[in-house]
């Protein structure tokens, strides 16, 4: 009876042993909170572009051409239930029209899933005071706003057409991903309409790798690439 006894205690405690260390283990597991979202949207990531900018400079009745560097920053974020909002300094649209100088304003991008918004239809205060609101829904926002990039992006997909307009059959009025993605190279996305055409370059866990704008009248160009980001990611364009 006493070797029955003194097997059941040994057993037992080698059932509680193992049962506490499979415990200590699960508490104890690395939990990746890092975002799997292509565009790394954190606080504090910076883009820096070489930018090359053509004009008519109305003044002189001429032509100038320039080079300048142009850094694109994430200087806050906030999180408002399921959407991510990153405050952008420095966007790539801010050098369109420019005429000698370069002024960096602020808006917001909106992550909703696998959708990206540019929020410019509403000032930039009344976006920000929304978001950091957390009784307001935000329901009507997404459908202000310009959907800038709808990943993934594969060669033909097209979004942002007005629906207010007419069906056309040339992909202008809407964006369109021109290609997709290689290890190579980037995603190339395009809005063409009648007085001008934008391109932006993705490059999925790196973000924006250049920007294209043409004015079809007046001379208006502005061309972006990437040269260095501070964030640890591979870089390749």
């Amino acid at each position: 009876m006493q070797l029955l006894c003194e097997k059941y205690f040994k057993y037992t405690f080698i059932f509680y042993f193992l049962a506490c260390i499979t415990a200590c283990n699960q508490n104890t597991k690395t939990v990746d909170t890092k975002s799997n979202h292509p565009f790394p949207l954190s606080k504090g990531n910076k883009w820096t572009y070489e930018a090359n900018i053509k004009y008519h400079q109305r003044e002189t009745d001429s032509l100038i051409e320039l080079k300048m560097e142009w850094t694109m920053e994430v200087i806050d974020t906030i999180k408002h239930g399921k959407y991510f909002a990153a405050v952008i300094k420095g966007f790539p649209t801010d050098l369109v029209w420019y005429e000698g100088k370069a002024e960096k304003s602020d808006l917001i991008l909106l992550q909703d899933s696998n959708k990206i918004y540019l929020c410019t239809n509403d000032s930039f205060d009344t976006l920000l005071k929304r978001l950091r609101d957390l009784n307001d829904s935000l329901m009507d926002l997404r459908n202000s706003q310009l959907v800038l990039f709808d990943f993934p992006l594969t060669k033909g997909k097209t979004w942002g057409g007005d629906p207010d307009m007419p069906e056309r059959s040339d992909s202008m009025y809407a964006w369109v991903v021109k290609h997709g993605a290689t290890d190579a190279s980037s995603a190339e996305v395009q809005y063409t309409t009648n007085p001008d055409h934008s391109i932006f370059k993705f490059q999925p866990n790196i973000g924006i790798t250049g920007y294209y704008f043409e004015h079809h009248g007046t001379i208006m160009q502005v061309d972006m690439k990437l040269i260095k980001k501070n964030f640890d990611l591979p870089f390749k364009i």
